[in-house]
């Protein structure tokens, strides 16, 4: 018998291509086509029905092939598929607030004027603050004022010449101390000292004799030591408790930190507490007798540290392992015995979020099952990505683990895909005890006890440590008591509040000493007097020891006393009206009313002008134009070129521009619009020039005419929209094909 070969009588039928086959034949179409239900004819795909061709934005279908195209505003990325924003400063300014600079055809940046800086969205301008460079070249204390730096000095200093540098104020030379005997000056203040047989007041100025009746230094105010006091014929001789060393002021006590100094004896942690310290290990060691070494925990002597077959020993912790034919499981102290007959199935396709598009083929490797090779089209580019999908009810990295291996009362989800656990487990086979600091279902639940308790992982309840307790140990020993069971008294002033278990005082704010009954120094407030006081000295009577609250002159105000009264106000608090005629200031301080200065003047000799922002006599008055200045003398807006109105917020009507829109502009044409700030004409896409007249030359359209067309050959490029106009015999987005 002779195969009859059917492709060479009218190619068999077929609309493209013959193949012949012993007995038959068959037909095949080209790329970009399909084959019909007739099995002869052929139709063309449309790739663009299908995840939109793969475009992110325009796909448009032809005759055997696509192409991808883009939105105004956007152009093809060499990849023919993803679209790019095209950057410019030519579009609005790039959406710039002041200067915008062009720096490739894709990228541009926002730039400010000087005096300015770019606000974090990298497009809005804001005044620079210039004390946040170099202090704005002053010695102490930069204030902003309106964009100028204004230099300040700490109390017993005073402004140079320069305007910049501060110089020590000598009180003492002064005059200014007041001491009573002897003044020593020192930068920034000064010191009174007595003469032999005086002591210094509470003043720190005043000079009392010392009554020499006095047999025991340390009888009055324990001689001022914090701890211990011991009489001699110098005076007061102060010491201190077991963990506490003399501060330089030879009186009060300060902890000391034998962690930090490296007099501890602990190989691994030391924890510090008033008085002493204690030596702490790693996990997987356990304390050593002598209180400072650690020793290693040999967690294999107990219960085979719970390994189905071997348990080996390490340096602070242990490993499982198994026998040969077995491997470690996920909680890794069980043994599983590894599989024999396993199957797989691989699927290859398009993911598109809804489900998996192609063909499915099978191998015998594993019978876990996985989905692989999926071809993901994912935001803007291509991916591969290989999911684990578990079969028979399996779960876990390999698909070894089932729903008989969930512990600790943990129970299968509904998709038997994991294990649901019970409050205060959690980990994929619900083997792990929540961390420290969490508790509940999924540990999901935040703990908060305080005082260094810790709660029950299962229910959240809180458990104290000694001398605390309450439902959160929210509450120590009561006040007056200490020790294990709050049965101790206390030996502070007031019945205060001492340690839980040492019963060493803890003052309250503003207090300090043994026994708690020292105020804080001047200008040092809060617990145990560690804080400083804010306040600018010279302008306050007083700090609060407790909270650091300025009680300020009269004439000042603020938070730190820093500031004057606002004009018109004076005295304790700024709140007493002055009683002077009408633009006629008063003294801050005694309301005694001052010369008015001139229209645009202030000063003491009215030789300063205003400063931006303020207008009018003495300069009392605030100018209403916004970011743009006023006239120094009747407040009148000037407005800054684009900008009119009474206070410089309306744009130039059309037709007009530059400042206070005096000018007219020049007619534009194609739709070009007159800048209001330059008068120039803003061309749309496709067209340049001075009056926008001028299409795009030949291979350039857009913006500006900056882009460059990509089309093929002799094809025409659209000065506008850059759309190839493609040549007779050629076609595709660029002409091309």
């Amino acid at each position: 018998l002779t195969d009859v070969n059917e492709c060479t009588m009218e190619n068999g039928g077929c609309h493209d291509q013959c193949y012949n086959t012993v007995g038959s034949y068959h037909c095949k179409c080209p790329a970009g086509q399909k084959l019909e239900e007739d099995g002869k004819s052929c139709r063309d795909v449309d790739e663009c029905a299908v995840v939109n061709g793969g475009c992110q934005q325009g796909c448009v279908n032809t005759h055997g092939s696509f192409y991808c195209q883009c939105w105004a505003g956007y152009r093809l990325h060499a990849d023919g598929r993803t679209c790019i924003a095209i950057n410019s400063c030519s579009v609005n300014k790039g959406g710039c607030e002041q200067d915008c600079v062009q720096l490739s055809e894709d990228h541009y940046k926002c730039q400010c004027q000087p005096g300015y800086q770019l606000k974090r969205d990298a497009r809005s301008c804001e005044v620079i603050d210039p004390c946040t460079t170099g202090n704005g070249g002053c010695s102490q204390i930069c204030q902003n004022e309106r964009g100028t730096a204004k230099c300040e000095c700490h109390a017993g200093y005073y402004l140079s010449a320069d305007k910049t540098s501060c110089l020590d104020i000598d009180e003492c030379a002064e005059g200014r101390a007041r001491c009573a005997h002897r003044c020593v000056n020192s930068l920034g203040s000064f010191t009174c000292v007595c003469n032999p047989g005086f002591e210094l007041g509470a003043d720190e100025k005043q000079c009392y004799r010392i009554e020499m009746e006095i047999v025991d230094s340390c009888q009055e105010n324990n001689g001022g030591c914090s701890h211990h006091c011991e009489h001699t014929a110098a005076g007061p001789r102060c010491s201190c408790d077991n963990g506490y060393h003399l501060n330089l002021d030879g009186k009060t006590c300060a902890e000391l930190d034998e962690c930090k100094t490296g007099e501890s004896c602990c190989s691994q942690f030391c924890i510090n507490y008033a008085g002493g310290y204690d030596c702490a290990c790693k996990a997987g060691f356990q304390p050593n007798a002598d209180g400072c070494a650690c020793d290693d925990v040999d967690e294999c002597r107990l219960n085979n540290g719970n390994c189905d077959h071997f348990c080996v020993n390490l340096l602070g912790s242990y490993e499982c392992a198994c026998k040969e034919g077995y491997r470690l499981g996920v909680n890794r102290w069980s043994c599983i015995v590894l599989p024999t007959d396993l199957k797989c199935e691989f699927r290859t396709g398009i993911f598109t979020g809804s489900g998996i598009l192609g063909s499915v083929s099978e191998c015998g490797q594993g019978r876990a099952a996985y989905h692989a090779n999926i071809l993901s089209v994912c935001s803007l580019s291509l991916l591969y990505f290989f999911i684990p999908v578990c079969l028979d009810n399996t779960f876990g990295n390999d698909c070894s683990l089932s729903c008989e291996d969930c512990l600790n009362g943990g129970r299968c989800n509904s998709e038997h895909s994991g294990c649901v656990c019970s409050p205060g487990w959690t980990g994929i086979i619900c083997n792990e005890t929540c961390s420290p600091g969490t508790y509940g279902r999924g540990c999901a639940s935040i703990c908060k006890c305080q005082n260094g308790g810790s709660c029950d992982p299962v229910t959240g309840q809180c458990r104290c440590p000694p001398g605390v307790h309450g439902k959160l140990c929210e509450d120590g020993c009561r006040k007056g008591f200490f020790g294990k069971n709050c049965n101790k008294p206390c030996n502070c002033a007031n019945n205060g509040y001492c340690h839980r278990l040492y019963g060493a005082c803890l003052c309250d704010p503003g207090l300090y000493g043994r026994f708690c009954h020292l105020t804080c120094p001047r200008w040092a407030f809060g617990a145990g007097c560690s804080e400083e006081c804010q306040c600018m000295k010279e302008h306050t009577l007083d700090c609060n020891a407790r909270n650091g609250t300025c009680t300020c002159k009269p004439g000042y105000h603020g938070k730190k006393c820093q500031k004057e009264c606002t004009p018109g106000f004076y005295g304790a608090g700024c709140k007493l009206r002055c009683n002077c005629p009408t633009d006629v200031l008063c003294d801050h301080e005694t309301g005694v009313c001052q010369h008015p200065c001139p229209p645009g003047f202030h000063g003491e000799k009215c030789h300063l002008s205003c400063q931006p922002g303020s207008f009018g006599v003495n300069c009392r008055q605030r100018c209403s134009c916004g970011e743009a200045p006023c006239n120094l003398k009747t407040g009148q807006c000037i407005c800054p070129a684009g900008k009119t109105g009474a206070t410089c917020e309306q744009d130039c009507p059309a037709g007009q521009w530059g400042p206070d829109c005096q000018s007219s502009c020049e007619p534009c044409a194609n739709g070009g619009q007159c800048n209001r700030e330059t008068g120039a004409c803003d061309c749309p896409p496709g067209y340049s020039g001075a009056s926008c007249s001028t299409p795009c030359p030949d291979g350039y359209y857009g913006q500006n005419c900056l882009l460059l067309c990509s089309c093929s050959g002799s094809a025409q490029c659209h000065h506008v929209t850059g759309e190839c106009t493609c040549s007779p015999g050629w076609t595709g987005h660029d002409c091309k094909h």
